[in-house]
């Protein structure tokens, strides 16, 4: 128990730095354009921000009933420290232990979301493989002429992809001079999915079952906790 309290300060500090990181990484996707095409900037922020959000999620999940927190899985160089997947998959099998789904409906859509939803799948991927490498995908092409981990860029460009055959006057509007359009809609509809992933973590902290910590700390995310289905893709970051 020994300076228990200044872990729970340094856990509140850390959800802050995660919800300004999220934001940050919004931000400058909302900046991505015709004449902007630097993608690194939002994927780092943003995998950094989820990645810090499910960490301290799990750790207020598994805390002991001596309020302690746990040794997680992603400890001790176990590989997982930033496979933001398989983080997810860890939160999500607590949730399944406590029957979360169960208990609200917006608790059942959000867990359909984080497991099943195939646009924020592919997000998920792309993140969490930048997290664990991809990042260095360029200087490990340099130095070995390979990597474990895929190029961003192209992940992205699926993403993107995605998104066009859904809505092929996009590419109408891009090729008729309209970029401004293109983006601005490519980059609403990623922002909706990932609004929608935060706010199914912040949902977490009030309504799991993780403890009267986890309440407390809610304020934190209190953006994303209360972001309604009518502003999503509304906001400027």
């Amino acid at each position: 128990m020994e300076n228990l309290a200044y872990r729970e300060i340094c856990l509140l500090r850390e959800v802050e730095t995660s919800i300004k990181l999220l934001k940050k990484g919004m931000g400058d996707l909302q900046k991505i354009s015709g004449s902007n095409d630097f993608r690194h900037a939002p994927i780092l922020l943003l995998s950094s921000g989820y990645e810090r959000l499910i960490k301290c999620l799990l750790c207020l999940a598994l805390v002991d009933g001596n309020g302690e927190f746990k040794e997680l899985p992603f400890e001790k160089g176990k590989g997982k420290g930033h496979d933001i997947d398989y983080l997810l998959r860890r939160l999500l099998s607590v949730c399944e232990q406590k029957n979360y789904s169960s208990k609200f409906p917006a608790a059942k859509a959000d867990i359909d979301l984080l497991s099943k939803d195939k646009d924020l799948r592919k997000i998920i991927s792309l993140l969490s493989d930048f997290a664990q490498g991809g990042r260095y995908y360029n200087l490990n092409m340099v130095l070995r002429g390979t990597s474990t981990y895929k190029d961003p860029d192209e992940g992205w460009d699926k993403i993107v992809n995605t998104i066009i055959q859904r809505r092929e006057y996009l590419l109408k509007e891009l090729h008729n001079g309209d970029s401004d359009y293109f983006y601005k809609e490519i980059n609403r509809e990623l922002i909706i999915t990932l609004e929608k992933f935060a706010r199914s973590l912040a949902r977490l902290f009030t309504l799991a079952d993780f403890g009267d910590f986890a309440k407390r700390a809610s304020p934190l995310v209190f953006d994303y906790l209360m972001l309604m289905d009518n502003d999503l893709g509304t906001r400027e970051y």
